[in-house]
């Protein structure tokens, strides 16, 4: 058992086990399969899901869709109107937190949609499942016992495979009776090989374009001087 080796099984023994008193319930949706074309290995953090879609609904009819940012070197998240869903380190064992950041506002469902960060949720098996992604972690609560049913769809397969139900896409929560105060879960996930070849973000080449342009300004000013 090869899978971040780092997390020991005292941690893991904590992350799950203290969440086994929530009442989580699993529903898997097989109707729709997504070929991805290989993965890139076991270790994701929270920089490594840019793209990723988080939707919350909330009970008052507002719902809000956005793409996950890196905040940091292995950090990661989304801030909303009113909340803020993070992630930082190794989503093997790694916390996931929402907050509140507003008054009034009662989550009903938290949609995380992974495909467009070339991202996927991998799922803890009996044995290890598809090539390349070792053992993985369910959606489950830490430190917290809200009721909730924890929905995994659109299942992965590598290109020529079959999906073993380990890798998913899309992970729906739906909160029984909505739930109003700040909560930590775990869900382990894997980056789509594609990711490799992502072009870095706007952001990093404007910040590389100013650099660029600084330097021949001072390249020129010597020349002048």
């Amino acid at each position: 058992m090869n899978k971040r080796f780092g997390v020991t099984l005292a941690a893991l023994a904590f992350f799950v086990g203290g969440s086994a008193q929530a009442a989580v319930t699993y529903v898997v949706d097989n109707s729709v399969t997504n070929e991805i074309p290989s993965l890139t290995g076991f270790a994701t953090n929270g920089a490594m899901m840019d793209g990723l879609s988080v939707t919350a609904t909330f009970s008052n009819q507002f719902s809000q869709t956005l793409s996950w940012g890196d905040t940091g070197a292995t950090s990661g998240g989304v801030f909303g109107t009113g909340w803020s869903l993070t992630q930082s380190g190794d989503t093997f064992g790694g916390i996931w937190s929402f907050a509140f950041t507003g008054p009034g506002l009662v989550l009903n469902q938290l949609i995380l949609q992974g495909a467009p960060g070339l991202t996927v949720f991998d799922r803890a098996l009996p044995s290890f499942g598809t090539v390349g992604s070792a053992q993985g972690i369910d959606f489950a609560f830490s430190g917290s016992d809200p009721t909730a049913t924890a929905t995994y769809s659109e299942a992965v397969a590598l290109a020529g495979d079959a999906a073993l139900g380990d890798l998913w896409h899309t992970l729906t929560v739906d909160f029984d009776g909505g739930i109003r105060t700040d909560f930590f879960f775990v869900q382990d996930t894997d980056n789509d090989s594609r990711f490799n070849n992502r072009v870095p973000e706007p952001g990093v080449l404007s910040l590389l374009g100013l650099a660029l342009a600084g330097l021949a300004f001072t390249s020129r000013k010597r020349r002048s001087a």
